[in-house]
């Protein structure tokens, strides 16, 4: 509010608005309002679009960190398929994504090569990707997709992900929390 004219040159129409800048270059914030959704937007921004993973241990621990999260199992990371993997990794800013190179250590994880596997810590927690296209596009929408519960509760945070991705019928049931049955439902 004090500075007008450098809240104009950056077309600021709200508070708070936050922009990244790489290189110089303004990346306007496409994060969610929480404190962990920004925290992972600016990972995603400033390191590698996905981690490297080593052991089955580190596998295991980053499963279990998040509540989603999309592995890459690629041995040859200039392949075709992994660069569309990291290309896909670095536009969906709000997951993590990790890429396993090591031979043994995909057959370890009980995967094959050039497998993309979304683990998660509900419903179904291993899906994996079956698409017919291999492109960012379709990998963005199937990580949307699987990365959602199938039923949501509609809250300030979660409207945007609802409304504002690649899902677009909904079927919405109203409950009231004061009747004492909500759970149940």
């Amino acid at each position: 509010t004090q500075e007008q004219e450098l809240a104009e040159s950056y077309k600021v129409k709200g508070y708070p608005t936050l922009i990244f800048f790489k290189r110089g270059s303004p990346i306007d914030y496409s994060g969610g309002r929480q404190a962990d959704d920004i925290v992972a937007w600016l990972k995603k921004k400033t390191g590698p679009p996905a981690l490297e993973v080593s052991s089955a241990e580190q596998a295991k621990e980053l499963i279990a960190a998040n509540n989603v999260i999309i592995f890459g199992f690629f041995p040859d990371q200039d392949s075709e398929k992994a660069k569309v993997f990291l290309n896909a990794a670095g536009l969906v800013d709000d997951q993590v994504f990790a890429i396993v190179s090591d031979e043994k250590l995909v057959e370890e994880l009980e995967a094959q090569a050039e497998d993309v596997v979304l683990f998660k810590n509900f419903e179904d927690p291993h899906n994996k990707y079956e698409g017919e296209e291999f492109s960012e596009d379709a990998l963005k929408s199937w990580v949307f997709v699987q990365s959602m519960p199938t039923i949501v509760e509609f809250s300030h945070e979660t409207a945007s992900k609802i409304f504002g991705g690649q899902i677009k019928y909904h079927l919405l049931l109203f409950l009231s929390k004061k009747n004492g049955d909500f759970e149940k439902y």
